[in-house]
């Protein structure tokens, strides 16, 4: 387990309910699941729609970032490819 994921085990409640989602029992996934769904409801409620906005925004963001890694993983692999076709053809 890398050191930045390491760190977030020891934030003090969320860190907590982390470390048995991950450790714990094979339920406590779902519980940790279900604790950021009401988190998520509560603060909703408390901030209200900007908050809705916000998170679908930055749900945007993160899909369309994804999407872009992961075609622009096989472009370049493809050109690393081709350079090294082509500085085998030069040695020929």
């Amino acid at each position: 387990m890398t050191t930045v994921a390491r760190t977030f085990f020891h934030v003090p409640v969320f860190g907590w309910l982390l470390k048995d989602a991950v450790h714990g029992a094979a339920d406590a996934k779902y519980y940790f699941f279900g604790n950021v769904l009401v988190l998520l409801a509560v603060l909703v409620y408390w901030v209200g729609y900007p908050l809705l906005i916000v998170l679908a925004l930055t749900a945007a963001v993160v899909t369309l970032s994804m999407i872009l890694l992961l075609t622009a993983t096989d472009l370049i692999d493809q050109r690393a490819r081709r350079i090294r076709a082509r500085a085998a053809a030069m040695r020929r």
